[in-house]
C-alpha cells in the first residue's frame, strides 16, 4: 500500500493485482473480481485506442451502473481520457449542454433501452452514441498492452480524471474538472480515515453523475474493496433497497441524509436490518439532530456514524466528524462539520475579505479542482491563486458556504448566495427560475426553498402570468427543462411577484408568505 503513484490508472492496476480474486463488483447476478474488472478495463482501453481516442479527449457515459460502465471509467483513466457521467432521465437540452461544454467525442450507453434517446442526444452534440455490449471483449494483444503501458506512463497527476456537472446560477450546469492528483489524495485519506480494504463492501447508492459516488468508486475500488451497485429503481422502494444492501453484505453506507431519513421513516431500516454495516457515512446536506438521533439509537452501538462535508470543487469530501453521544447534548441545529482533513488548508473570510471566526469558508490545497471545464469566467470568479508569502501560488476555492469556528470545529451557518441543498443535490435557485421562465404564458418566475420541518424542505416555484394556466401542466412542461430533483413540488400562480427596493424579485417576502400560510 505504500507504493507511489502519480496517476489513477497505475494505482488501480497495482491495487487490482493485490486484490485479484476479491470481488470488485457485487451484483445479484454474481461477483466480478478485481482481476476481471481490470482485464475488462484493458479491453475497453484497447477499444478506445483503436477508435483514435487519446489523452486529453473526453467521453460521456450514460451510466446506469452496468459493470461495463465501471470498466469504461477505468479504461479512460488508463489513457488519460476524462469521463463525464450523465443522467439518462435528465432533460435532453440539459444533457446536450453538458456534452457540448465537455466536448465529448462519444457517448457510451450501458442500457439498450436508452440507446434511441441517447443517439438523438449525441447527434445533437455532434458525437456518436455507442452501446456497451455484454459480449466478451476480444483478447488484447501483447503489442496493445505495451501501447497502453506507454500511454498510461504519459498521464501525469495534473491530467483531468473526470468532469462532474453541478447546478449553475446562469441556468445551465457547470462542469467541475477534477485531476488525477486530486483523487489520489482522496483515496489515501479515505483508506486511512475509514480503514478501507479487502473485505469491505460499499453500498453504491448515489447515481454516478452525483458527486457522492466519487467516494464509493475511488475510495472503495482503489483500496481493494467491492462496490454493490444500487439501481435507481431501488431508491423509491425502501424495503427492497434495505434487503438488497443486506444481501450484498455491505459494510459501508454513504448517502445523503434524506435517504437515511426516508428509510428510517418508512420503517425499512431497523436496528437488525443491516448486521454487516460498520460505517454509516452521510453528507451532501445537513442532517437535523432530531432525525440523526433516531439513527444513532439504532446503529450507534454497531457502526460508526460519520458526518462528512465537501463541495464538488474540492474532490468530494474535505471534513469528517464521528458522531457520539456528546453531539446530542444540544438537540438544536445540525452536527458539526468537524475538522478539515489533512492536506487541506482554509480561510474563513468576512464580507470584507478579512479573516474572521464566522464567514465564508475558502478551501486551499492540492484537493482543489482545476476549475470549471471550458468556462474560464466562472473559474476566475470562484478559484483564486493566492500570492501571500505563507500560501504563495496555492489554489483557493470560495465555497459560498458560511461557517463559524468554535472550539476548533467548523459549524455550517448558511449560504452567501441562492444555492440550496435538496435531497443532497446542489441546486442554484436561478437555474429553477430560468426553467420556469421558459414556460409559455409565464413572464416572471421565482423559486424559494421552504423548510417545513427541521428534516424536510420543499422547493416552491412562483410564476407571474396574465393567462389561465394549470399548475399540473406547468410541472409537466418543466420536465423538458429541468431534472426531476429540481422540479418544484408546488407552483404558485399569481399576476405579479413582490419586488425589493432595487426592483428585483423579493424572495424573502415570498418565503415569509409561505411561513404565514403554514398550518
Amino acid at each position: 500500500m505504500a507504493s507511489y503513484h502519480y496517476n489513477l490508472g497505475a494505482m488501480f492496476a497495482e491495487r487490482a493485482g493485490l486484490a485479484a480474486e476479491a470481488p470488485a463488483l457485487r451484483t445479484p447476478a454474481g461477483d466480478i473480481t478485481h482481476a476481471r474488472l481490470l482485464e475488462d478495463a484493458v479491453g475497453l482501453a484497447a477499444l478506445l485506442h483503436g477508435q483514435g481516442f487519446a489523452q486529453g479527449d473526453v467521453i460521456a457515459i450514460a451510466h446506469n451502473k452496468a459493470p461495463a460502465s465501471y470498466a469504461l471509467m477505468l479504461a479512460a483513466l488508463r489513457l488519460g481520457i476524462a469521463y463525464v457521467a450523465i443522467d439518462t432521465a435528465s432533460p435532453s437540452a440539459r444533457n446536450a449542454h453538458i456534452l457540448r461544454t465537455a466536448g465529448a467525442r462519444a457517448l457510451f450507453v450501458d442500457e439498450a433501452e436508452h440507446l434511441p434517446a441517447m443517439r438523438d442526444l449525441a447527434a445533437e452534440a455532434g458525437a456518436p452514441a455507442i452501446l456497451l455490449g455484454d459480449a466478451d471483449l476480444p483478447p488484447v494483444t501483447a503489442a496493445e498492452r505495451d501501447r497502453q503501458r506507454d500511454a498510461m506512463a504519459a498521464v501525469d497527476g495534473a491530467c483531468i480524471a473526470y468532469i462532474m456537472f453541478t447546478s449553475g446560477s446562469t441556468g445551465m450546469p457547470k462542469g467541475v474538472a477534477v485531476t488525477h492528483q486530486n483523487v489520489l489524495h482522496l483515496i489515501e485519506w479515505g483508506r486511512q480515515r475509514f480503514g478501507i480494504g479487502a473485505g469491505d463492501v460499499f453500498a453504491n447508492l448515489s447515481p454516478m453523475y452525483f458527486d457522492n459516488s466519487v467516494f464509493d468508486f475511488y475510495v472503495g475500488l482503489f483500496n481493494g474493496a467491492a462496490l454493490a451497485p444500487v439501481h435507481r429503481s431501488l431508491l423509491t422502494a425502501p424495503a427492497a433497497l434495505i434487503a438488497h444492501v443486506a444481501r450484498m453484505g455491505c459494510t459501508i453506507w454513504f448517502s445523503v441524509p434524506s435517504l437515511l431519513i426516508y428509510v428510517v421513516t418508512m420503517k425499512a431500516l431497523t436496528a437488525t436490518a443491516l448486521p454487516t454495516l460498520r460505517r454509516i457515512i452521510f453528507g451532501g446536506e445537513g442532517y437535523p439532530k432530531v432525525e440523526l438521533a433516531k439513527l444513532h439509537r439504532m446503529y450507534g452501538g454497531q457502526a460508526t456514524l460519520v458526518n462528512v462535508y465537501g463541495p464538488t470543487e474540492c474532490t468530494c469530501i474535505c471534513s469528517a466528524h464521528d458522531i457520539s453521544d456528546a453531539d446530542f447534548a444540544d438537540m438544536t441545529g445540525l452536527p458539526t462539520l468537524g475538522r478539515l482533513n489533512p492536506n487541506f488548508d482554509h480561510l474563513v473570510l468576512d464580507e470584507d475579505g478579512a479573516p474572521a471566526e464566522q464567514g465564508e469558508l475558502c478551501l486551499i490545497g492540492p484537493n482543489v479542482a482545476a476549475g470549471y471545464f471550458n468556462d474560464l469566467d466562472r473559474t476566475a470568479s470562484a478559484f483564486v491563486t493566492l500570492t501571500e508569502p505563507a500560501r504563495f501560488m496555492k489554489r483557493m476555492y470560495r465555497t459560498g458556504d458560511l461557517v463559524r469556528r468554535q472550539d476548533g470545529l467548523l459549524y455550517f451557518v448558511g449560504r452567501k448566495d441562492n444555492q440550496i441543498k435538496h435531497m443532497g443535490y446542489r441546486i442554484e435557485l436561478e437555474e429553477v427560475e430560468h426553467g420556469l421562465a421558459k414556460l409559455p404564458g409565464v413572464f416572471q418566475a421565482a423559486a424559494v426553498y421552504h423548510r417545513t420541518s427541521s428534516a424536510f424542505g420543499k422547493l416552491i416555484g412562483f410564476v407571474a402570468t396574465s393567462e389561465t394556466l394549470e399548475e399540473a401542466a406547468l410541472r409537466q412542461q418543466l420536465a423538458r427543462h429541468l431534472p426531476d430533483y429540481m422540479i418544484p413540488s408546488r407552483i404558485v400562480l399569481t399576476d405579479h411577484l413582490p419586488k425589493s427596493p432595487n426592483g428585483k424579485v423579493d424572495r424573502q417576502r415570498l418565503a415569509a408568505q409561505l411561513r404565514e400560510q403554514a398550518p
